[in-house]
């Protein structure tokens, strides 16, 4: 089980890693929002290494889950969420800014502004 779990958390981290590699800012938000979210199944899987009861009374003898790995588990996915709703809203911003979400289109648009910022002549100054 263990082997299964590590390389499921593998691939999904690969697919995140290539997606967050690409040009497309929407591509790279999702491959931004799959590596949180492997990230999060990591650390969940390693509370649950005995498959015991997340919480039992001092009776019982059997193993008990990990509750660190849950509570920092819900911590991670706040945060994951808080981040991805920042980073779509700067994509959102982007685009309208720029009017599209490759990042080709967007480094042209800015060396086009550059350049035309240093080709406009300077005002007089008045004596």
């Amino acid at each position: 089980m263990n082997v299964a779990v590590a390389l499921t958390l593998g691939l999904l981290f690969g697919a995140g890693v290539m997606l967050t590699l690409r040009r497309d800012l929407v591509r790279m938000a999702a491959g931004s929002m799959m590596l949180t979210n492997v990230a999060i199944l990591f650390t969940l899987s390693t509370g649950f290494g005995h498959r015991g009861e997340p919480l039992l009374s001092e009776a019982d003898a059997q193993p008990m889950t990990d509750p660190l790995a849950q509570a920092l588990g819900l911590t991670a996915i706040v945060i994951g969420f808080a981040t991805s709703a920042l980073l779509l809203a700067l994509v959102y911003r982007m685009h309208e800014q720029h009017g599209s979400i490759d990042l080709r289109d967007m480094m042209r648009a800015e060396l086009d502004e550059e350049r035309a910022m240093s080709q406009e002549p300077e005002p007089p100054e008045d004596a």
